[in-house]
């Protein structure tokens, strides 16, 4: 996997969003926006640092990009910071991880460790991402499909079954061919 910044421009702009890269306390960081969401993605190294940087990071992507913010109107309400770190989540970062997401002053937010490739990344990013579609399938032709699993029956009883004859006399087939 790329680095995580870049793979994650990637998975957003398939997914319709718009990015661009900045600055932010000389960490670089991504701003994505759709038709709905507006937001700012920071990526650490280890969870421990993301941890303990992820407040002021936050506030100061926040800060500068203020008056996008405002100019955002009914977007505005629907910002998230994604925070993103590649290193091991230990059980007390998972739940300081955890704690942040519950943090919903401001923003929205995502915050997740062992980000180490694609299915990571899509799986931290999932609450941005469209619904995925169910897998289309193609036409089954239903009277090959009945005849192919009623191997049990005779094929004169399966005939009447697919026939538009009264169905006094389908049965009398059904009960003939037992």
């Amino acid at each position: 996997m790329k680095d995580i910044l870049t793979s994650s421009a990637d998975v957003l702009a398939e997914a319709g969003f718009m990015t661009r890269h900045v600055s932010v306390n000389a960490r670089e960081a991504l701003v994505f926006e759709s038709a709905t969401v507006i937001g700012f993605l920071l990526t650490y190294d280890d969870p421990h640092v993301l941890i303990e940087a992820w407040d002021k990071d936050a506030t100061r992507v926040i800060a500068d990009h203020q008056f996008f913010l405002r100019r955002a109107g009914q977007k505005a309400w629907n910002t998230y910071v994604v925070l993103l770190a590649a290193g091991n989540t230990d059980y007390a970062s998972l739940a300081a991880l955890s704690a942040i997401e519950e943090d919903l002053v401001g923003t929205r937010k995502i915050a997740r460790g062992n980000i180490r490739d694609i299915p990571d990344l899509r799986a931290a990013l999932l609450p941005l991402l469209p619904l995925q579609t169910a897998p289309k399938l193609e036409a089954v032709d239903m009277v090959a499909e009945i005849r192919q699993r009623a191997t049990e029956l005779q094929p004169r009883a399966v005939d009447a079954f697919f026939s538009s004859a009264d169905e006094a006399v389908v049965i009398q087939v059904l009960e003939e061919a037992q």
